[in-house]
């Protein structure tokens, strides 16, 4: 991880952390839970209603992630000490990818992404896909991915609609 300082447009320096992004540490569990929450609270209530998003927070407890991480691939997005965002590959699923409400739109999840890419493309997967919420659709069109059907995912009575996104994956040359 580098620092630098950049010039701002009245002449002054401000101090930028550059994030990293390493693979996810039982430790994480906590923080990456509360992360994700909050998320959901603040971001995905947009398009979704209170039941729905109240639905998903058991999915997203420490104990959970760790499941996740376990089963799968997880890495995290660390700028200096605080995890800023996530993101899991499970087979050839894209599972858990949030970032850290404040960094919204500064390029971390598209590095958490390219670097899950990369580890399925290290696995010979050519297609991954992902199942994405209405909030973030869009951010993964920008990524490359298709829309390849909708779902309706019942959260104990709840219903909850999500698309199905793939990706076919080329390696670099």
């Amino acid at each position: 991880m580098g620092r630098f300082y950049k010039s701002t447009r009245y002449g002054r320096y401000e101090y930028i952390e550059i994030m990293h992004v390493r693979q996810f540490s039982p430790d994480d569990a906590e923080r990456l839970s509360r992360l994700i929450v909050r998320n959901l609270k603040l971001v995905n209530i947009r398009d979704y209603s209170p039941r729905v998003i109240e639905a998903l927070i058991p999915s997203h407890t420490p104990e959970r992630i760790q499941d996740l991480a376990r089963n799968g691939y997880t890495l995290v997005g660390v700028d200096g000490e605080v995890i800023v965002g996530t993101a899991s590959l499970d087979g050839d699923r894209v599972r858990n990818v949030f970032v850290a409400v404040e960094k919204h739109g500064n390029g971390v999840g598209r590095k958490l992404m390219a670097a899950i890419e990369a580890y399925a493309l290290d696995r010979r997967l050519r297609r991954i896909y992902l199942l994405s919420g209405l909030t973030a659709e869009g951010f993964y069109r920008k990524l490359g991915y298709e829309k390849a059907g909708a779902i309706e995912h019942d959260l104990d009575g709840v219903p909850l609609q999500l698309i199905k996104m793939e990706k076919v994956l080329t390696p670099a040359k």
